[in-house]
């Protein structure tokens, strides 16, 4: 059988993509930094061949590349405080330096990098952009778009050197399988009532077409492509709406001023020096607002077979799985 080297499998991407890779007959050895925190919690843990290691220490998987045909890696930090730069920087783009250059010495066949829609840009015009849209998120210095956009240049380099690598860029992931909970508190509020909606949006996509493009792209994922994996392009309000009607909760109805939202940012800015607790949104996210942010997803539904799940269906199994787990 094929084996398969992952690295981010206790993440949410990478969590649902080994039960595909395993159902699929894959062979995999999958790089945990904290097996005691993953296991109990992730129905594979015990059919798969752990590595105690961390991406930004090499030493800990050296040469446990060898035995393996093809490298996923998953594991990344989304975050977009930039006070906490230094630690994605270094997660992001030396992490994933690490990975690409223990698989360029191993020789392996394919290696496919997850990294992010972030990593492409934005529409000015809020419209749908692909593959070939030059990256424009420079100017509003956000350290997960900035870095996510390093980690690709990574992959380049690494192809130069004769790598043969994919790259796919998922949107916003909802699905089920989201065993540490942060979507969570957007469908508690919801549930809860939550009145508000901000005029904005982007695409969202399920977990299950997004592994399914992985997958495929191990065979027909071309080396130096990148792909768009997403759903469908909604806005922040459909997107709020859609949670309401499956749990059957009252709608949004109020849209937010956006200097309701920069004043509650900075006010979290200022808690946050002093709990070390992210802002959310941060400062550096409030040039979302106001914005579409939609992605066209053509590509890889063309040449990566990906399909095509209606976000009320992903919905629907997210919410279901947050009951099964009794997080709601």
């Amino acid at each position: 059988m094929t084996k398969v080297f992952v690295t981010g499998g206790t993440g949410f991407i990478g969590g649902n993509l080994i039960e595909y890779l395993l159902k699929d007959g894959y062979q995999i050895k999958a790089l945990i930094r904290d097996p005691v925190k993953a296991n109990g919690r992730l129905p594979w843990i015990n059919k798969v061949d752990i590595v105690n290691g961390d991406i930004l220490e090499p030493e800990s998987f050296k040469d446990k590349i060898n035995d393996c045909e093809i490298v996923i890696h998953s594991a990344a930090i989304i975050e977009f405080w930039n006070r906490r730069w230094d630690k994605l920087y270094k997660a992001n783009v030396v992490g994933t330096k690490n990975v690409l250059d223990e698989a360029l010495k191993a020789g392996i066949k394919k290696f496919i990098h997850i990294s992010s829609v972030a990593a492409i840009g934005y529409g000015e015009n809020n419209e749908a952009i692909n593959e070939e849209h030059s990256y424009n998120w420079k100017k509003h210095n956000i350290c997960y778009m900035e870095t996510k956009h390093q980690a690709e240049e990574e992959v380049f380099k690494a192809i130069k050197k004769g790598l043969n690598a994919t790259i796919v860029n998922p949107a916003n992931v909802w699905g089920a399988g989201d065993y540490r909970g942060r979507r969570v508190p957007i469908v508690k509020a919801i549930k809860w009532g939550l009145p508000f909606y901000v005029n904005s949006g982007t695409n969202f996509v399920d977990v299950d077409a997004v592994c399914e493009a992985i997958i495929n792209a191990i065979e027909h994922g071309k080396c130096g492509k990148r792909y768009i994996l997403g759903g469908e392009n909604l806005t922040i309000k459909e997107f709020l709406n859609t949670i309401a009607t499956e749990l059957s909760s009252k709608k949004p109805f109020i849209k937010l001023p956006k200097i309701l939202i920069v004043l509650f940012s900075y006010l979290q800015e200022v808690l946050g020096l002093v709990t070390n607790i992210s802002p959310k949104p941060s400062s550096s996210q409030l040039c979302f607002f106001g914005r579409k942010i939609y992605y066209d997803s053509s590509l890889a539904t063309k040449e990566l077979n990906m399909p095509f799940i209606p976000f009320k269906t992903c919905i629907k199994k997210t919410i279901d799985f947050y009951k099964k787990e009794k997080m709601l």
